[in-house]
């Protein structure tokens, strides 16, 4: 095993490398580890088949790639991928190529992984969310693992059973365990149940009730009905849609009239 000595502790973002074989290529101011190649930086470790460092002519890091079944651990962050890009300067490593990420019990695949050093936050790019019967797609998700947050934005669409809510934000809040304990939409939201249908100005979702309540001028509509109302709720695992201070409309469409029949001259 072969570790970077010259890239380290004098350095004021000092990194530490390892990996089985080692070239330098001083002329491009950059050094190509392979094989079991670890790369660590405060609290954030990279590992790789291939890493490969950019430095300065001071022999300071610059920058990091790695290719080849990239996993990055950062406290309870974790992210796989086949490609990573860490900037030293920064801390920011981005991880894409089919990435996967992990915060505390929290899963969620992208299009890209993205976290800082020295951070609680994890974001992900085109997120997909999968969590246990509750399924999240979104443009964005940031995951703030210190208090227990995740916050989806832009076209999110979450999907519970036969319940589907469309939001342009929604924030999660989840326990220790990392069960979702309260959900809260914003922005406009629409939410579809069979042949319920309401929309509002936002909803809040509690799990241990499993009631999905509209608000901020709400209407709805259930089968033939359209109601408006202080609030409109579902049930999870009930057909009956519950509004305060309710007012219906129920449409009813006329029989067409049969014409007559023509005396017989």
């Amino acid at each position: 095993m072969i570790g970077l000595l010259l890239f380290g502790a004098l350095l004021s973002r000092p990194v530490e490398i390892t990996a089985d074989k080692l070239e330098v290529l001083d002329k491009e101011h950059k050094a190509i580890y392979r094989g079991h190649a670890k790369a660590i930086r405060d609290t954030t470790t990279l590992t790789c088949d291939t890493l490969t460092v950019f430095y300065s002519d001071t022999r300071e890091v610059q920058r990091i790639e790695a290719d080849g079944n990239v996993e990055a651990i950062d406290g309870d962050r974790h992210a796989w991928g086949r490609h990573g890009d860490f900037d030293n300067a920064t801390g920011v490593l981005v991880v894409t190529g089919d990435p996967r990420a992990q915060s505390g019990e929290r899963r969620v695949n992208g299009d890209r992984i993205t976290f800082t050093t020295g951070t609680d936050q994890l974001a992900v790019t085109r997120p997909h969310t999968t969590d246990k019967e509750l399924v999240i797609d979104a443009d964005d998700l940031v995951l703030d693992a210190d208090k227990k947050v995740a916050t989806w934005s832009g076209h999110v669409k979450a999907k519970k059973t036969t319940t589907t809510l469309l939001a342009p934000t929604l924030v999660a809040r989840y326990d220790d365990a990392g069960t979702i304990t309260k959900v809260e939409a914003r922005g406009g939201v629409v939410v579809t149940d069979k042949d319920r249908w309401a929309r509002g100005a936002r909803a809040d979702y509690d799990a241990a009730t499993g009631r999905l309540v509209v608000l901020g001028k709400p209407e709805a509509r259930q089968g033939k009905s359209h109601i408006t109302g202080r609030t409109v709720t579902f049930v999870s695992g009930s057909d009956v849609l519950e509004v305060e201070d309710a007012k219906s409309i129920i449409d009813v469409k006329e029989k067409p009239k049969q014409k007559q029949k023509e005396a017989p001259k």
